[in-house]
């Protein structure tokens, strides 16, 4: 695995290279979300595992805390495994740590008095040690042949088929359907479609986007956006999404985020329309 390809994938997680080890704590954070919820207890414990035993990082922090608000996709932790395969960190996360231990270690603390796991966190367990018994060359061939980093497609053909796939059916893809954002390729800046035509903006400092009269980008027609949805930024480290306090949220390249880096190339939803990052 080149830097190139490393640096691509680790972007699909809003990370980069330096903050790498937080990728140990997403199969941990779905174990936690197994039975439907984190519970104060699991996130404690995340957040104390976490802060012993990798270096998080700021974008590692800020992803971290978007996997705990909201219930990480099915084929984002797919990749994930096949990342820890690839790089060989599935029995050390970071500076010491067995993956797999840290996964029951957060179950048991969410259960009872007496340390009892959940049958849905057990089956979440399984299914992490499973696709973390992976061989590295396999899971890094199969991950790379298999995934379009620039399109962010869904992870298809990982697993040879259901009966070896312990996540499960096959995810749904990550773009919406009804809608798909801009191409790619273009200017830098934000781009989206509008009455069948191509729309484009630079963003300077702060872009506030929603359906009110004071967004700075105002879609009034989407009803499903708040009167200020959300916000692009740009700060000292780079340029990133915050959710303004949404209802209905702002997702990246199909996942639920709070605060989030841009690296380029990010399909962004919010509402009803889909927007392209061109970094």
């Amino acid at each position: 695995m080149n830097d190139r390809e490393l640096t691509s994938f680790l972007h699909e997680f809003g990370i980069d290279a330096e903050s790498r080890e937080a990728l140990a704590f997403l199969p941990v954070v779905w174990v936690a979300w197994s039975d439907g919820t984190v519970e104060p207890a699991e996130r404690a414990l995340i957040l104390e595992l976490a802060a012993q035993h990798v270096s998080l990082g700021p974008e590692g922090a800020r992803a971290l805390d978007n996997w705990l608000s909201f219930v990480p996709d099915r084929a984002r932790v797919e990749r994930a495994a096949a990342l820890l395969v690839a790089l060989d960190m599935r029995t050390r996360a970071g500076t010491g740590g067995d993956v797999v231990d840290f996964c029951r270690r957060v179950a048991q603390s969410g259960g009872s008095l007496f340390g009892r796991i959940s049958p849905p966190e057990r089956e979440a367990m399984e299914a992490v040690a499973h696709a973390l018994a992976v061989e590295p060359q396999l899971a890094w061939d199969k991950l790379r042949a298999r995934l379009v980093v620039e399109s962010h497609g869904a992870l298809e053909g990982w697993f040879d088929d259901d009966a070896t796939n312990p996540f499960g059916g096959m995810p749904a893809p990550i773009r919406p359907k009804d809608e798909p954002a801009p191409a790619a390729e273009g200017p830098p800046g934000l781009a989206w479609s509008e009455g069948g035509a191509s729309a484009h903006l630079v963003v300077e400092e702060r872009l506030v986007i929603g359906r009110g009269r004071a967004s700075d980008l105002q879609l009034a027609w989407d009803g499903q956006l708040s009167r200020a949805h959300a916000a692009i930024e740009r700060r000292a480290e780079g340029v990133y999404l915050l959710d303004l306090g949404s209802l209905n949220g702002c997702l990246v390249n199909g996942d639920r985020v709070r605060d989030r880096r841009l690296y380029g190339g990010e399909v962004i939803r919010l509402g009803e329309t889909s927007f392209r990052w061109r970094g």
